[in-house]
Formats: C-alpha cells, sequence, structure tokens
C-alpha cells in the first residue's frame, strides 16, 4: 500500500512541474527548430529572382521587407520549393571587421606655374621593396590663411605620361576646412600631380599623403537614397523638421537641400525625443562664392537609425529660416547570402512576430565564401501568404498557444485534486 502512495505521489508532482513548465513557455518565441512543426505563419513573401547557376547568391533586401519584418530582422526566412529552409547569412553595411587603413608618405619632387595654376608633382612612398602602392584619398597640408581653390588630380606610373583622376575644391575658410579629395576608387599610381587652378595668390602645398581604407568602398555597396517624406514646423527662433520613417529604414545620413548662405547649429532627436549622436561639429552652412560654393547640409549620424520619425532641431537665433528645397534620405540595406543547395524557384519569407533568429553553420564559413563567385539575386514583389489573418492577430485564447497551456493546467490539477482524495481515502 505504501509503494503504491509513493507512485501516485510521485505521479502528481510529475504533473505539477509538466503544468509549470508549460506556463513558463507561453507567450515565448519558437525557436527556429521547433518553427514548422508548430505550424507558425509568415504573413508575407517574395520569389528570389537568381541568374545563371552558382553555389552561392547574395541579395539585398528592401523597403518594403523592413516595413513588414520585424525590427531585428529575426523572421527571414529562405524557404526553397519543397518548403525546405535554405542556410544563409546576413551582412550589414555598418559591420566591417576586415577595415584596413594604410597611409603613404609622399615628396614633392616638382612644382611649376602654367597659365596661372600651379603644378605640384609628389612621387609615393612605397611600404616596402616590391610591393603595389595603393591608394583611393589624398589628404594635403594647406596654407595657413584663407582660400579657395578649384583643382585637378592626376596619377602616374613613371612620373612623365599621366592620366586624370579626380577634380574637387581645396578650401580654408573662417575655420572651415577642405583638406582631402576621394579618388573614387583604388589606383597604384607611384606619382600624383595636383594642378591647383587660378592660383593667384601662389598658395603652396609643400606635403601630401595618399591612404587606402577598404571602408569607405565597402560601406557604399549598402547604400540606398529616397526623396524623404517630411514636414516643417517654424517655433520660437527654431526651425523644427520632421521625418517620416515609416519603413523603419536604418537611416544613415540626412541631406538638405538649400539655397542663400547661412551657417546654423542643429540636432537630431528620435520620436521619443532622445539626442541621436552625429558625427562633425554640429552645423549646417552653405557659403556662396563668385563660381562655387563651400557646403555642409549633411548630417550623418554616428550609429544608423532606424526611428520612425526622426527630427531635426535647427537653431536661427535672429536669422530667417533656411530655405530648404528638399530633403533625401540615405539608408543602408541588409544582404543576404544563402547556399543554393535546393529546388528552385526560393522564396523569402518575413513578417512572423513569433520566430526566433535562425542559427546556421553557413555563418562559419563566410571568409571562403567572400571568395566564391555570388552572382546577384533580386526581390519580387511583396504576396501576403495564404494564411488566414486570424491565424496571425486575431487567434482565440482557446485555439492559441496560452490557450492550449490553461487547458492543460486546468486538466493536471483536477487529476491532482483527484489523486489527492484517493490518497487520503486510502
Amino acid at each position: 500500500m505504501q509503494r503504491r502512495n509513493r507512485i501516485l505521489h510521485k505521479i502528481s508532482i510529475m504533473l505539477l512541474l509538466f503544468s509549470s513548465l508549460n506556463l513558463l513557455s507561453a507567450g515565448q518565441p519558437l525557436s527556429a527548430a521547433a518553427e514548422e512543426s508548430a505550424g507558425e505563419a509568415w504573413r508575407y513573401s517574395k520569389q528570389i529572382v537568381i541568374p545563371g547557376q552558382a553555389a552561392y547568391y547574395e541579395l539585398y533586401l528592401d523597403p518594403e521587407v523592413y516595413r513588414g519584418a520585424a525590427e531585428d530582422l529575426r523572421d527571414l526566412r529562405i524557404v526553397d520549393n519543397t518548403g525546405k529552409y535554405v542556410p544563409f547569412y546576413r551582412e550589414s553595411g555598418e559591420e566591417r571587421p576586415e577595415e584596413h587603413n594604410i597611409t603613404y608618405s609622399a615628396t614633392l619632387v616638382h612644382s611649376a606655374k602654367k597659365g596661372g595654376s600651379t603644378l605640384f608633382d609628389y612621387r609615393i612612398t612605397p611600404l616596402a621593396e616590391n610591393t603595389d602602392i595603393q591608394g583611393n584619398r589624398l589628404e594635403f597640408k594647406l596654407p595657413a590663411e584663407n582660400f579657395l581653390l578649384h583643382v585637378q588630380l592626376l596619377g602616374s606610373y613613371d612620373g612623365v605620361a599621366w592620366e586624370p583622376v579626380a577634380k574637387g575644391d581645396l578650401y580654408a575658410v573662417d575655420g572651415r576646412e577642405q583638406n582631402s579629395i576621394e579618388l573614387g576608387s583604388t589606383y597604384k599610381f607611384s606619382y600624383y600631380r595636383l594642378v591647383a587652378e587660378k592660383n593667384a595668390a601662389d598658395l603652396q602645398f609643400p606635403a601630401l599623403t595618399l591612404q587606402h581604407s577598404n571602408r569607405v568602398i565597402k560601406a557604399e555597396l549598402f547604400k540606398q537614397q529616397q526623396e524623404a517624406a517630411y514636414e516643417i514646423q517654424e517655433e520660437d527662433k527654431r526651425t523644427e523638421i520632421i521625418i517620416h520613417n515609416d519603413d523603419r529604414l536604418r537611416v544613415s545620413g540626412l541631406q538638405l537641400e538649400s539655397s542663400g548662405s547661412f551657417t546654423r547649429r542643429y540636432e537630431l532627436y528620435d520620436g521619443e525625443g532622445r539626442v541621436i549622436p552625429v558625427t562633425g561639429t554640429g552645423e549646417l552652412y552653405r557659403l556662396d562664392f563668385k563660381d562655387t560654393e563651400i557646403t555642409s547640409t549633411a548630417i550623418v549620424p554616428v550609429k544608423a537609425s532606424s526611428s520612425p520619425i526622426l527630427r531635426i532641431v535647427i537653431h536661427n537665433q535672429d536669422d530667417a529660416p533656411i530655405a530648404l528645397s528638399g530633403l533625401k534620405l540615405e539608408y543602408l540595406l541588409d544582404r543576404i547570402v544563402f547556399a543554393a543547395d535546393g529546388a528552385q524557384p526560393y522564396r523569402l519569407l518575413y513578417g512572423n512576430a513569433e520566430a526566433a533568429a535562425p542559427q546556421y553553420d553557413i555563418v562559419n564559413f563566410k571568409d571562403y565564401i567572400a571568395g566564391e563567385d555570388r552572382p546577384l539575386a533580386r526581390l519580387g514583389a511583396a504576396e501576403l501568404q495564404q494564411v488566414p489573418e486570424a491565424a496571425i492577430t486575431d487567434t482565440s485564447w482557446f485555439q492559441g498557444r496560452l490557450g492550449f497551456n490553461i487547458v492543460i493546467i486546468a486538466v493536471s490539477l483536477i487529476l491532482i485534486l483527484f489523486l489527492a482524495r484517493k490518497l487520503g481515502r486510502k
């Protein structure tokens, strides 16, 4: 009899533990492995259009995906024609673990006046013998006085034959300066020539450094730009620009389009009123000259923001508001790299609040895959999955996971009471 009582007691304890575990698990996101068996639904899908045949493909997400997916993109999945999950990993324009910066010194080897312009020739010092010189940016030591010059840059392998490389401006005006020129590509020239046009003041540029950074080149691959949706409010000597980011894009820059000369201080806030740190001095300016202008009207957050509302507050003091003619929004896209090991066509699924972030082995082979040919796939139009709306948002308490757990707990408690009464009678 005692042995029977002990068995019944153990059964009641196990039922109670089972009930507690079910209660604790209610409302928790499903693991990636449990999604298929639990029948969780994705609200949206997009067909992935693949060019040719390859082992790996890459594609960039579009604004529709950010609008419908979870904010951290944990609910992204790729499936093949049979519904099997396809392994992938995600890359971001803000992730640059492979970033390298190299600086080369240079020597001014020749300068001459030519038709009102001044030519400066520099020889780049290689880092070691028999190694290539690679650079994508030139930085100059500027004269001490205020100036503005249009310049041209040429490159040469031997200092004799020259090729045009880039154009730009160098200036120093009231503490604001531009001392570098982006080359737009990586070059292997051993010599560079600076042509300072209309250099009537005979300004000298004795020092130059060549920079090579793959950070700029790689970040550009993830950038897109579009016209921003915004509204302007004028109040208490300040202008407030409210930008609507309904797609929750990862905004990496805002470009104000304006006219006239001005200098203004500004701050950037999110929709909750929190300050968003920005690069630079926190100043907007536009200075008009006879044949050119000096502008700094770009607002660049230190870290891309996906806030649905952004606010720019510009302090006008006693000046008239800036004549704003437009505003462009720059944002970063995420890139998906996936293995083509299933039956075509492939589809991207998203829009599942219950999904957890997947974990695939492919992420451990990123360095190897980076060297493989990865044709660029593209996404088709968004399609609503053939799932009843109630299955996603209006599930009754009884049909949902919480209702199921409540039923299990109730049944367990009834069994425990029944066993307790049986034990009492015995």
